[in-house]
């Protein structure tokens, strides 16, 4: 389970309207009456504290139990994490965006090392696309030192995950950038899952631009998995959470085992499913590898 491309306004693998025929696993992600306080809670999010230490000698981290925080005054609900119908102080590609927006947030010690997590149900293995409306609201600043992600206060910075763990365990990401090109200093965390990261630009105080924020995840197995937020020192605001089918895995594909069979046959597939016998150099393709001993290995990749 990774993200394995992350695009700020980017291209989709099919159509709007062939995406649009898949349900969105995450529609009721974006329900809640304006200004309630539970109502996140109420519509399936949760919010998990991870604290942590931080050794910079060794740059070793060590997370602490995890807590489930409640949705109360001690709480998510309590620091003010709600829907909230801002108007004209909410823009989108120039325009007043009309709807509600989630006011997600980690500008104080008490919410600092929080994951806020949405559980998915998969039932169909395969190249799923995350996507949501991103901006910086307020508060962004470099005082995060009890944060998993820290910037230099001219912008603010969301992890979005896809594991079938919630938090650190399952998630380990890597920007592969210097901290002079996005102001962003990460610390790599243990796991086999993978996460990246959206750059949100600060604004005025009280004021969003927001950006289309979209991710190509990849489920593997049928189960429960976690879409994940976690953020700089900032308070942020969110809308139009999706998560839609792509592509399904040919059949036979799953969680590829160590095996001493060779490789019978090797056949290719495009995003779109159908069988391709010369993929084009530098395509993305499905990859779907018959044994020796029966069994079948899929994964993604681009031809080279």
């Amino acid at each position: 389970m990774k993200i394995s491309t992350l695009l700020l306004g980017g291209a989709f693998l099919m159509s709007s309207s062939v995406m649009a025929q898949n349900p969105n696993l995450m529609e009721n992600a974006n329900k809640g009456a304006t200004g309630d306080k539970g109502a996140m809670a109420q519509n399936g999010w949760e919010c998990w504290k991870f604290p942590f230490t931080y050794d910079e000698i060794n740059e070793e981290i060590t997370v602490s139990d995890p807590e489930q925080m409640t949705w109360d005054a001690s709480g998510p609900g309590g620091n003010n994490v709600r829907w909230e119908n801002k108007g004209a102080a909410v823009k989108y590609e120039g325009n007043t965006y009309n709807g509600n927006v989630a006011f997600i947030r980690w500008d104080n010690g008490s919410i600092h090392s929080c994951w806020y997590v949405y559980p998915v149900e998969i039932t169909t293995p395969g190249i799923y696309e995350f996507s949501m409306l991103a901006g910086e609201w307020s508060n962004c600043s470099a005082d995060s030192d009890k944060s998993y992600l820290k910037t230099n206060g001219n912008e603010a910075a969301v992890m979005v995950a896809f594991s079938d763990k919630r938090g650190p365990e399952g998630i380990k990401w890597n920007l592969n950038v210097s901290d002079e090109d996005l102001a962003v200093s990460q610390i790599g965390l243990p796991g086999e899952g993978e996460g990246k990261l959206f750059i949100l630009p600060k604004t005025a105080n009280d004021f969003a631009e927001l950006q289309k924020c979209t991710a190509e995840v990849d489920a593997r197995n049928a189960g429960t998995y976690y879409v994940q937020f976690l953020g700089s020192h900032a308070l942020d605001v969110m809308a139009d959470f999706q998560l839609r089918l792509l592509q399904a895995f040919p059949d036979g594909s799953g969680v590829e085992e160590i095996s001493s069979a060779s490789v019978e046959s090797v056949t290719y597939f495009g995003i779109d499913g159908t069988v391709l016998s010369n993929p084009a150099k530098g395509s993305l393709v499905i990859e779907k590898k018959t044994m020796s001993d029966g069994s079948v290995k899929t994964c993604k990749k681009i031809i080279r």
